[in-house]
């Protein structure tokens, strides 16, 4: 192994003390054998934490690193923050840390804009989805960005990139009542960033004709069972099952409460999701709930991946970025580890009805025609045909991508997704020998799927997520893929390049 230099400030942790185990636990990494004895693990088998976290965790054997001079940290981390130089607008560089969607919510009053290109002020780089500040009084921005260690830098004047507003969107947080622990952990990541929402569940849902006079975005974390179990609730024969304070309960909250936890979603509540995402809402959507979106026709040419040789069990896998000009990857690493309950996975498809998934042989291989498979199709006795005269070669089909539409789909166009209205893969696993990062992964075909995916569905969106992005306070790194669906949620459409046809 080479030898690497690490700058001042460092942190070091030590193993060389009685509680080094429990760094071990939460810092390295974890395999667990496809092989091993122990089939169908009871939790996660991978959660290591810097990964988790999207920082850089690097495990050195150089004991010589013991005697470099050090001091113990003391007290609460803090990141450094504050204001540098004088003008009068302020740039924020995205680098996907949580604050920066608390600090949106601080200065309600401020101009936020979201840059849509890279720029470069103040003798430094910002990155694609940078703040780019006005009307905020400089103390209590300066005060703010010191609370949350971001580094805000006065600008003479905004940048010429591309800018489109960055609000703060009302929020709801939507709950089935058959599983609310999967959510609880959305609940505690938006009030450790201080981001208010509304706590609803899926019977208020079918109750709201209009949702979009209440909501910007619907948040709807995984709910546990099937679309049509997240539909249909339990069964209603016998009593009803109140959840509520009462005399006899006085240990329930008062923040959520029914009458019958057993109604489920309903055909109406679909209904008025539907119509909520076409009048501009955003919704977004999260395995199980994914699912659901994709099943009930909320999510054209979207189709969830079944694979039967998959065995992913509470596992973190490598992401690639797919659409770098996507708000939901501002700021964003390439290469991010995401949490994935049981490896789910999508495929898309540009034509309704059409297969979405491995695309057909006659894209990616040879025609049919006469010999094997690896022949080329001669005419035997006859002369060979000029090479110039071939046809060009088809550009193979990602597994990532939808199969392009073809001439004789054309001719049949009804069932032909609009470019505009088109999935977008934002984010895809990585290739089979990069994918493991920790835990259990056994069969190869997650690899390369889409994970993340945004559908524009008439003036609305609704996002899709095969991993959890907020999961057990651990996934950190990924928090920002929701938070951006929040700052951006105007203006998802913000960089995309439309197909032909």
């Amino acid at each position: 192994m080479e030898p690497r230099e690490f700058p001042a400030a460092s942190y070091i942790v030590r193993m060389d003390q009685p509680y080094s185990r429990i760094a071990d636990a939460l810092l390295d990494y974890q395999f667990w054998a496809p092989n091993d004895p122990q089939k169908n693990p009871y939790d996660d088998t991978g959660w290591t934490f810097p990964e988790n976290f999207a920082v850089r965790s690097i495990r050195v054997t150089d004991v010589k690193i013991l005697a470099a001079p050090m001091e113990p940290v003391r007290g609460e981390v803090r990141a450094p923050g504050g204001v540098t130089g004088a003008g009068p607008v302020f740039a924020i560089d995205n680098n996907a840390d949580n604050a920066l969607a608390t600090l949106r919510y601080r200065l309600r009053k401020a101009d936020f804009q979201i840059a849509e290109q890279p720029f470069e002020a103040a003798g430094r780089k910002f990155r694609r989805g940078s703040f780019v500040i006005r009307g905020a009084p400089a103390t209590e921005l300066a005060d703010a960005a010191k609370e949350l260690g971001l580094n805000a830098y006065a600008i003479a004047a905004a940048p010429t990139v591309p800018m489109h507003p960055a609000r703060a969107p009302r929020v709801a947080i939507l709950h089935t009542w058959t599983n609310t622990q999967m959510e609880g952990w959305w609940r505690q990541a938006f009030d450790f960033n201080r981001i208010p929402y509304e706590y609803i569940s899926v019977q208020d849902v079918a109750k709201t004709a209009n949702l979009n006079s209440k909501y910007d975005v619907i948040l709807f974390p995984p709910g546990g069972g099937s679309p049509a179990s997240i539909v249909n609730g339990l069964p209603m024969w016998r009593n009803a099952m109140p959840w509520k304070n009462t005399p006899l309960t006085p240990n329930i909250g008062t923040w959520a409460q029914t009458d019958d936890i057993r109604p489920g979603l309903s055909w109406q509540g679909v209904q008025n999701l539907k119509n909520f995402v076409s009048a501009g809402g955003v919704l977004v959507t999260v395995e199980s709930t994914a699912e659901l979106a994709a099943t009930f026709g909320l999510a054209n040419g979207v189709t969830v991946n079944h694979p039967p040789r998959l065995h992913v069990v509470g596992t973190l896998l490598r992401t690639k970025i797919v659409d770098d000009a996507s708000p939901l990857i501002y700021g964003l690493p390439d290469g991010l580890a995401v949490y994935s309950d049981e490896g789910v996975s999508y495929s898309i498809t540009n034509v309704l009805g059409a297969r979405a998934g491995p695309p057909p042989d006659s894209l990616n291989a040879r025609p049919t025609g006469r010999g094997t498979a690896e022949d080329l199709d001669v005419v035997q006795g006859r002369p060979l045909i000029d090479p110039k005269n071939d046809l060009l070669p088809k550009k193979p089909v990602q597994p990532w991508q939808a199969p392009p539409v073809t001439e004789e789909q054309q001719r049949r166009p009804l069932t032909i997704i609009p470019p505009a209205l088109r999935p977008r893969v934002v984010l895809r696993y990585s290739d089979q020998r990069e994918l493991l990062v920790s835990g259990l992964l056994s069969g190869t075909d997650v690899a390369q799927r889409p994970v993340v995916i945004d559908v524009p569905a008439d003036k609305g969106h609704v996002i899709l997520f095969g991993n959890n992005p907020m999961y057990r306070g651990e996934t950190v790194g990924s928090y920002f893929l929701v938070f951006n669906a929040l700052l951006n949620f105007d203006h998802l459409d913000a960089g995309r390049k439309l197909d032909a046809k």
